[in-house]
């Protein structure tokens, strides 16, 4: 007996299919079969990663109207962000203050929706070194963050400053990517990093280090990576079609990693970029799925980003000078494409 239409877009939501949305075309992608868009993401690829990843090498592809994307990892936050004020990617995954301090400057740039929300991100030291919160003013024990600035950078200021810290005699250093980080941390070149979870799973195991905070327990909410282009590119012919496809994809695929265990562990064990990804457990992987879908509630069913999101964060933005507080966070955060996003998928039964 044949599928119904709306049969199968409720299977596909629910898990069915190798694929991220199965073999079947959606409604509402682009008609044009050569469109392949070049898309920037950041290099390393971690658990809270993996559905967004998924979503533009498989999830988009699948839709129909769209070849396989064409991706650049890019390991510093800032340099997704010059590439698309020069115009020469479409879409990034990048840090939304990157993307307000460029707009500040002139900038035509454009934050569209969540590559994920909250962070996996969490704060390990050297135990042996820092041993409360105000060592880490200590000109000896070094920090190191993907950019001065960045989120990476902002994501520390405010469990510091609550604590006493003077944020202000930190010995900041900027190594690119969270397994760069992890591998200063190690070797003992830093006495503190921001990596994901996951990493500091295994390098709590491997000597002195323990986790000093983890922002979920901190912030109420907070904005780490999102996606984002630029306001000319939305502008000509095509590309607001396909921004809005590329947040169905994101957000099919938080949907389906939300609910399908297996789906989410075959997309890690092929995109993770972890040693050895393909061989991860699910004894060792489950964990870490589950405090993603339940502590950190990274990847959301409604994928609306705000500027109500962003209220409490930006006078941390502007505490780092990553920002000087000239721009509406409105102005620069366009959820129209998200919206119109949620909207088909309803419309689709997903």
């Amino acid at each position: 007996m044949p599928i119904r239409r709306r049969d199968a877009l409720k299977l596909l939501s629910a898990g069915a299919g190798a694929g991220l949305l199965g073999s079947l075309p959606l409604p509402g992608a682009s008609k044009d079969p050569d469109r392949i868009m070049d898309i920037e993401l950041l290099g390393f690829q971690l658990a809270i990663h993996i559905p967004g990843t998924a979503a533009v090498i498989e999830g988009l592809p699948a839709m129909g109207g769209y070849g396989a994307p064409k991706v650049a990892r890019i390991d510093q936050i800032r340099t997704s962000v010059s590439n698309l004020v020069a115009g020469s990617t479409e879409m990034v995954e990048t840090g939304p203050t990157g993307i307000l301090g460029a707009t500040e400057q002139g900038g035509d740039l454009k934050i569209l929706g969540y590559f994920y929300r909250n962070t996996s991100l969490i704060f390990v030291v050297n135990s042996d070194r820092i041993k409360d919160y105000k060592d880490l003013e200590k000109p000896e024990n070094v920090v190191a963050v993907n950019g001065k600035g960045d989120i990476t950078h902002v994501m520390l200021l405010g469990p510091l400053i609550k604590r006493g810290v003077d944020v202000n005699k930190l010995t900041i250093v900027e190594i690119g990517g969270s397994g760069g980080r992890l591998r200063a941390l190690l070797s003992g070149r830093v006495q503190a990093v921001p990596i994901h979870f996951d990493q500091a799973a295994d390098v709590l195991k491997q000597g002195p280090y323990k986790v000093l905070f983890q922002p979920w327990d901190f912030y109420r909410l907070w904005v780490n990576e999102v996606w984002a282009c630029s306001g000319a590119w939305l502008k000509k012919p095509g590309n607001g079609r396909a921004a809005i496809d590329v947040l169905k994809a994101t957000t099919a695929a938080f949907r389906r990693a939300n609910r399908d265990y297996n789906w989410y562990a075959q997309m890690y064990r092929k995109y993770a970029t972890v040693p050895k990804a393909n061989e991860t457990t699910d004894e060792v992987l489950k964990p870490l799925w589950h405090k993603l879908v339940n502590d950190v509630r990274a990847w959301p069913d409604y994928n609306i980003l705000t500027a109500n999101d962003m209220r409490d964060l930006l006078p941390l933005y502007k505490a780092v000078g990553d920002i000087k507080g000239t721009v509406n966070a409105k102005d620069v955060i366009d959820h129209s494409y998200a919206e119109q996003a949620m909207k088909e998928l309803r419309k689709q039964g997903l």
